[in-house]
């Protein structure tokens, strides 16, 4: 990753930790940056996407190393603390005009993972690929339910709990 970009991505949480993401603009970013919109629009394409690459990015960090059966749980609890510890930028994302794109790149996040836990399990049995997507989309939707929710709640019941209660039910 180039510095610039970095440092975009870092402006940008700055910022959104004090004020609302819709109105936080290009102008604001490069103007903190010292550099001009079409740097901004070199690496991005726009606010949004600024928004899902750190999502993504540090989604990924989380995940990594929690992708099977038997970890899944603690990485359910380590994104939710993460949200936690990132709750200005997270409320502030999830309140906004854009919440959709926030709940489409949660999908689009955890089904990967769950659906090579879906496929692990599957081994040996007879199940139709078809089935295995079903079952990982069902969880995807049901766990990406249960952070909004969650969310919403403003982060209030404890995510190691919240979590038991997902791992009971998969």
């Amino acid at each position: 990753m180039t510095n610039l970009k970095q440092k975009f991505t870092d402006t940008f949480m700055e910022m959104l930790n004090l004020k609302c993401l819709d109105s936080i603009t290009v102008t604001d970013i490069v103007g903190k940056c010292g550099v001009s919109r079409q740097s901004f629009y070199y690496y991005f394409d726009d606010i949004y996407d600024l928004v899902e690459y750190f999502f993504q990015q540090e989604t990924d960090k989380v995940l990594r190393e929690y992708s099977d059966i038997n970890s899944w749980e603690q990485g359910f609890v380590c994104l939710l603390k993460w949200a936690q510890v990132h709750k200005p930028l997270v409320m502030h994302t999830h309140n906004s005009l854009r919440r959709d794109s926030m709940e489409s790149f949660m999908d689009r996040v955890l089904y990967p993972y769950l659906i090579k836990i879906v496929e692990e399990q599957a081994v040996g049995m007879r199940t139709t690929r078809q089935q295995r997507e079903f079952i990982a989309h069902f969880y995807t939707q049901a766990l990406n339910a249960l952070s909004l929710d969650w969310i919403r709640g403003n982060m209030q019941q404890d995510p190691e709990f919240l979590a038991k209660q997902a791992h009971m039910q998969f």
